[in-house]
């Protein structure tokens, strides 16, 4: 297990306001926040600064581009949730296929990849409990659209028109459908 640095082990008030101060530097002055921090009590060098804003920073990014996705996801999808859950499951794919990518063949220990296998097995189930609901999604609506079709067609006038009857028929059967 790594060791954690001296800014881990901060109190959460200050390194909140680290954190806030940062955000508000836009990253940068490092030797200034190292002086701060020495004012609050704590010795924390410059470098210890830089490393632990970039990866604050990092962080954020992956946030707001996570963030973006998720908005972009629920856009394309509305309210279909299939296709919700399609646009998660490639995603999440995605970005799993990265860690892969990225990982060090000569180091792995930064990457549990007994977790990464686990996910992938269970999103290849999901997707695929997700197709087999889609189709027989399709297969319900095609028989549902079939009957319609068949009670249309008997509700028919012979000379091509409709009767209150028929009208009622047709409203009847489409709610159905919808449901």
């Amino acid at each position: 297990m790594p060791t954690r640095t001296k800014l881990s082990r901060l109190p959460s008030k200050l390194r909140a306001e680290l954190d806030r101060r940062l955000l508000e530097g836009n990253f940068s002055d490092y030797g200034a926040l190292a002086r701060w921090l020495s004012e609050q009590g704590y010795a924390i060098g410059e470098q210890a600064v830089s490393r632990y804003g970039s990866r604050l920073e990092r962080h954020l990014d992956a946030v707001r581009i996570a963030t973006a996705q998720a908005r972009a996801v629920v856009a394309a999808a509305g309210d279909d949730d299939l296709r919700m859950n399609e646009a998660l499951l490639r995603l999440v794919q995605q970005h799993l296929f990265n860690v892969l990518v990225a990982l060090d063949p000569a180091d792995p220990r930064g990457v549990n990849l007994a977790a990464i296998a686990r996910s992938v097995a269970e999103m290849g189930r999901a997707s695929i409990v997700q197709r087999k609901l889609v189709e027989e999604t399709r297969a319900r609506m095609a028989a549902k659209l079939g009957a319609a079709g068949r009670e249309i067609d008997a509700a028919a006038e012979p000379d091509g028109g409709l009767s209150p009857r028929a009208v009622d028929r047709i409203r009847r059967v489409l709610t159905e459908i919808a449901e």
